[in-house]
C-alpha cells in the first residue's frame, strides 16, 4: 500500500455510493479509495462537524452501521468528522465529559477507525479516552513542520494541512519529512475552492464559516445567503481567482508524490449530489482532467463565471502549473508577486 496514491472521499453513508466506490477501486491499481468521511446529524449522535445538520442525509444510526461493516469488508475504514472548531464552553465540555467519551466509545464500537477533529481539547478527551486514530482536520490550519511534534503523542496519525499551502513544494516536502518522524502521514484537501475573489478566505470568511455552520447554519438564507454568496460574488468579480485556488489537479496527484511524498489526498463533496461526487472521484481515481478548471470543482448550478473557459489543457501549454510547482513557493503575497497576474492577462481575464 505504501506504493499507490491513497483517497480519503466525502461520504453522506448512502451505500449505492459505497458500491459505486467499491467497484472503482476494482478498475485501478495505483490509486486507491481507502477511507471515507463523514458524520451524522445530531438527533443521531450528539457531536457536531464543520456542517450544519440540515446539509447533512438523513442517515440513521442502522444504515450508519451497516454501511462500516460493507467499507471494512471491501478494505475502506470510516473516519467520523467531528471536526467542530466550536461547539461547546470549556465549563460544558466538563458538565459533559462522559456523554461526549460515550460518544466516542460507541463509535469505535462499530468499527469506526479514526475521528478528524479540529479542536484541541477535543483531541485530548478522544486521545485519553478511546483507541481511536485522529486525523486533524484542515479547519485546524496546521502550515508548519514545526507544529507537528505537538501532536505526536495524542493518537494522532493523519494531519490534513492547511490548503494555502497546497502550492508550496519545499514546505510540503518538510512538513512530510517531520511527519513520518512520527509515524504520522499529510494528507492534501484537492479539490477545495476556498478563495475570496482573489484573496485566501482564511483571512476573511472561512473560519467564521466553519463555526457558524457548526452551530446551525443558515438554513434560511438570511442576511442574503451569508456567507456563501459572498463567495459566489466574489468569484464573479475576481475570475482571476480559477488560477489563485490551491486545488490540486487530478493529473498532479503523481507529481506531489514524486516532489514531496506525500500520497494522501482528501476529496471533498459530502453534501452535494451523489452524480457530482462520483464525477468528480473519476477525474482523481482516472488522475486525468483536459476540461474547463471551474467545471470540475463547482456544481453547475453555482459556477460563477459561466461565461469564462479555462482550460486545463491552456494553462498546462502556457507551463502555468509547471512553473507554479517547480518554481514558486506560493505564499500568498499576491501583491508583491504578480505570478497569477500575468497568465492572467495572457487569458485575457483580468
Amino acid at each position: 500500500m505504501d506504493s499507490i496514491i491513497e483517497l480519503n472521499v466525502g461520504t453522506d453513508f448512502d451505500i449505492s455510493v459505497l458500491n459505486s466506490i467499491i467497484e472503482m477501486n476494482e478498475e485501478h491499481d495505483d490509486v486507491k479509495v481507502t477511507e471515507v468521511y463523514g458524520s451524522l446529524r445530531s438527533e443521531y449522535i450528539d457531536m457536531p462537524s464543520a456542517r450544519p445538520d440540515f446539509r447533512l442525509s438523513d442517515s440513521d444510526r442502522d444504515n450508519f452501521e451497516e454501511f462500516i461493516r460493507i467499507a471494512d469488508e471491501a478494505g475502506i475504514s470510516i473516519n467520523y468528522t467531528s471536526n467542530a472548531s466550536f461547539s461547546k464552553s470549556v465549563d460544558e465540555y466538563n458538565l459533559k465529559c462522559e456523554k461526549i467519551v460515550d460518544v466516542f466509545k460507541y463509535l469505535e464500537s462499530v468499527g469506526v477507525k479514526s475521528v478528524i477533529i479540529a479542536n484541541p481539547l477535543l483531541i485530548e478527551l478522544v486521545s485519553e479516552n478511546t483507541n481511536l486514530k485522529i486525523k486533524i482536520s484542515t479547519i485546524q490550519g496546521v502550515n508548519k513542520a514545526s507544529a507537528i511534534k505537538h501532536y505526536a503523542n495524542s493518537h494522532v496519525n493523519k494531519i490534513c494541512a492547511d490548503i494555502y499551502v497546497n502550492r508550496n513544494i519545499p514546505l510540503l516536502k518538510a512538513m512530510q519529512d517531520e511527519a513520518h518522524k512520527y509515524d504520522i502521514d499529510i494528507e492534501l484537501l484537492a479539490n477545495e475552492i476556498c478563495l475570496y475573489g482573489d484573496a485566501p478566505c482564511s483571512n476573511v470568511l472561512r473560519s467564521s464559516c466553519y463555526t457558524h455552520s457548526s452551530l446551525g447554519g443558515n438554513k434560511d438564507k438570511a442576511f442574503n445567503n451569508w456567507p456563501f454568496e459572498r463567495c459566489q460574488r466574489a468569484r464573479q468579480e475576481y475570475p482571476i481567482c480559477w488560477l489563485k485556488i490551491p486545488y490540486i489537479l487530478p493529473q498532479y496527484l503523481k507529481y506531489y508524490k514524486e516532489h514531496t511524498g506525500i500520497r494522501h489526498f482528501k476529496i471533498t463533496g459530502r453534501t452535494n449530489t451523489h452524480e457530482y461526487l462520483l464525477k468528480t472521484l473519476r477525474c482523481y481515481m482516472d488522475m486525468e482532467y483536459d476540461g474547463s478548471i471551474p467545471e470540475l470543482f463547482m456544481l453547475p448550478q453555482n459556477i460563477s463565471n459561466k461565461e469564462i473557459v479555462i482550460g486545463t489543457d491552456t494553462l498546462t501549454g502556457m507551463g502555468f502549473f509547471d512553473n507554479l510547482l517547480n518554481n514558486k513557493q506560493c505564499d500568498y503575497n499576491c501583491e508583491s508577486c504578480g505570478f497569477c497576474d500575468g497568465y492572467a492577462d495572457k487569458l485575457g481575464i483580468r
